[in-house]
């Protein structure tokens, strides 16, 4: 609860206990902040918030008062609503170690490796497309970067449980919406950027710009670590208002990567920090060479912010706990491989296509759709890739929304000329199929959806187990089902 007169220029004294950006759930005594987005302009539905628990509200543009409501009209709804959720909260941000992680690939995979770091030496939360959490609690999101009430009550919350660091993901579009909006980011980190939401920001050169708001807007004391083996990435190094570590394979680096070596278990590769003047070699029981640079940014940006050694972290590395949903390996113990991968752009296809084809010495399988309502001129690239790579393809739902799955297959099938394919319209089934049609040392790739536990269909969310509980449930299934046959 806070006094209005504290949060924001008024003299009115009125006692606030929440605030409201959503004018269809109820609040107690809220100000509700009139925000104009894309879709839905919140001025039209003033009244609605009024009925539900809104007492003060801000807004920008001309209304309709209400007797017994107060109306506070500012120039920018976003920009007041930043400032009065920071003091509604206690600037949360200001009191955690705060690492933010922006590119099209990578931001969870890189989020998750920095918290288990941190956690090493102290309390670290992350706030992202899975989910939100700290210590043993696990929040649930809506989207990889919630709005701002949300992401400064949950910062609020870790701060109160005693948790010191927090690693969140910065999508684009919340970038653009400008969700973190004041959030004081100590680090801030860009794993890459390829063909992803131009059906939003309709072309890359809009898609970086998005991207480079983090890096323009951080504080001058802060950290920039840059991934510059991505052709974006020297563009983001000019776009940084503070000190810069880029990293990569390029004698252009500060932090070298070398000696790269994936294995089916493992992955082992040289780092060399010519800042901090260390050079260690890494062994890590992630796979894919794509993670190389996932775990050698989260290294750098700890190592760096919080004045630490690599040294520290070679006996954890080997260990670092799976990532739910990204390069998720299913071992039931069957004799072909299984894997789990949230991919759904171009360049995560090509990436994981390319590590499996090198370790795979039997067939290559997958299933996969593409988002309904979405940058539809990707099917056809999937398609593409799939059949100059797989060897057969399993077509499915994937967040249809309220298009039709066969459509939508129909076009990803566009770009398949020589390779045996299938549409299963139903997920579930699409996997359980795949699964009856690995042989001994095949692998199957699962893609698109990773531990996700929901499924858009039709203006709704519908419960969804997710990829990797199918997957094992359907290897378990078909392993009972063999030992059966030999009794």
């Amino acid at each position: 609860m806070r006094v209005l007169s504290s949060l924001i220029e008024t003299t009115s004294t009125l006692q606030i206990h929440s605030l409201m950006i959503d004018s269809r759930i109820p609040s107690f005594k809220a100000i509700f902040f009139a925000i104009k987005g894309l879709s839905y302009d919140g001025h039209k539905f003033v009244d609605q918030a009024i009925h539900n628990g809104a007492i003060v509200i801000v807004h920008s543009q001309p209304l309709t008062k209400q007797e017994g409501t107060l109306y506070i009209h500012v120039d920018d709804v976003v920009e007041t609503l930043s400032q009065v959720a920071q003091r509604f909260y206690d600037n949360p941000s200001h009191q955690l170690s705060m690492y933010g992680v922006t590119g099209t690939n990578g931001k969870s995979s890189v989020t998750a490796l920095i918290k288990q770091l941190v956690a090493s030496f102290e309390s670290c939360g992350v706030i992202g497309t899975i989910h939100a959490s700290y210590k043993d609690v696990v929040l649930p999101t809506q989207l990889t970067t919630p709005d701002l009430v949300t992401i400064n009550h949950y910062l609020s919350t870790m701060v109160k449980e005693g948790v010191q660091s927090c690693a969140m993901e910065v999508s684009s579009i919340g970038l653009d919406q400008r969700r973190t909006l004041g959030i004081d980011f100590d680090v801030v980190i860009f794993t890459n950027l390829t063909h992803d939401h131009l059906d939003y920001h309709g072309d890359m050169k809009q898609y970086f710009i998005a991207k480079a708001k983090l890096f323009s807007q951080i504080k001058p004391e802060g950290l920039c670590i840059i991934n510059i083996d991505d052709p974006y990435g020297l563009k983001m190094v000019d776009e940084c208002n503070s000190a810069v570590i880029k990293v990569g394979e390029s004698s252009l680096a500060n932090v070298v990567l070398s000696n790269i070596k994936t294995y089916s278990t493992h992955t082992t590769f040289d780092l060399d920090d010519t800042l901090k003047q260390e050079k260690v070699s890494i062994t890590t029981n992630l796979i894919a060479g794509f993670n190389v640079m996932n775990l050698a940014l989260a290294l750098v940006s700890v190592v760096h912010h919080a004045n630490k050694s690599y040294v520290d972290f070679l006996e954890l590395t080997p260990h670092l706990s799976q990532v739910l949903g990204r390069m998720h390996r299913i071992d039931e113990g069957q004799d072909y491989d299984v894997i789990v991968d949230f991919a759904h752009t171009p360049d995560g296809f090509t990436q994981i296509f390319e590590y499996a084809s090198k370790m795979t010495h039997g067939r290559l399988l997958t299933v996969f759709g593409s988002a309904g309502q979405r940058d539809t001129l990707k099917r056809k690239v999937f398609g593409q890739l799939a059949d100059q790579m797989c060897d057969m393809i399993v077509l499915t739902e994937d967040d249809p929304r309220d298009e039709d799955v066969i459509s939508i297959c129909h076009d990803i099938a566009q770009g398949i000329q020589d390779t045996p394919y299938v549409i299963i319209s139903d997920r579930v089934q699409a996997i359980r199929q795949a699964i009856t049609l690995c042989k001994k040392g095949d692998c199957l790739l699962i893609l698109g959806k990773g531990c996700e536990t929901m499924i858009a269909r039709a203006y709704e969310k519908s419960d969804y187990v997710g990829d990797h509980i199918v997957a094992s449930a359907a290897i378990k299934e078909r392993l009972k089902m063999k030992e059966e046959e030999k009794t």
